[in-house]
């Protein structure tokens, strides 16, 4: 634990150092199962970090999302993405924040699943918590998202993927624990 930590800590300096270099903003990505806590950490710094409870492994990813999916022993699928508010084409300018930016970026998500035969419903919204939970829906699919945005201007986009394993409320109970960890 102390070598991750001090390789964290070196790995954020130079981070740090790039990123008087240049405008990009450098990431750090990483996390690994801890079977003392039996959980599945997951991190893409300094944009958000999340905590699997069980042991999960990564099954794909996809870069224009910068998404990250994650597989349980029982073949529950999750995906995990992070970013930032004014990452999003119709927010560059940064002025959507907090509610205004999490209704506009269901309104467009929605919008785009629904012009591809999809369904969609707003299960939830937490204005305290900064998020909104809701589901994507067809014959064959049937996702639920939570999409939440901090104080700070960091996105948190997390997923479960079809699956007849849990029932509704134990997903919207994860993503909410996942959101909080």
């Amino acid at each position: 634990m102390k070598k991750a930590i001090l390789t964290l800590a070196v790995l954020c300096g130079i981070g740090l150092m790039a990123g008087c270099v240049s405008s990009r903003i450098t990431t750090i990505v990483g996390g690994d199962y801890d079977a003392k806590m039996n959980v599945t950490e997951y991190y893409v710094l300094p944009f958000g970090q999340v905590s699997l409870p069980g042991k999960w492994e990564k099954c794909g990813y996809v870069k224009s999302g910068r998404q990250q999916f994650f597989m349980n022993q029982d073949s529950v699928k999750v995906a995990v993405a992070f970013g930032r508010t004014e990452y999003f084409e119709w927010n560059q300018d940064g002025k959507l924040k907090g509610m205004d930016f999490l209704s506009t970026f269901y309104k467009w998500e929605s919008e785009y699943f629904k012009s591809n035969g999809y369904e969609a419903m707003i299960i939830e919204t937490d204005t305290a918590s900064q998020y909104i939970i809701y589901r994507i829906y067809s014959e064959t699919a049937n996702t639920y998202f939570l999409v939440g945005v901090k104080s700070n201007g960091n996105v948190s986009n997390l997923s479960i993927n079809y699956t007849d394993k849990w029932t509704e409320e134990e997903k919207i109970s994860f993503l909410k624990n996942l959101y909080k960890s």
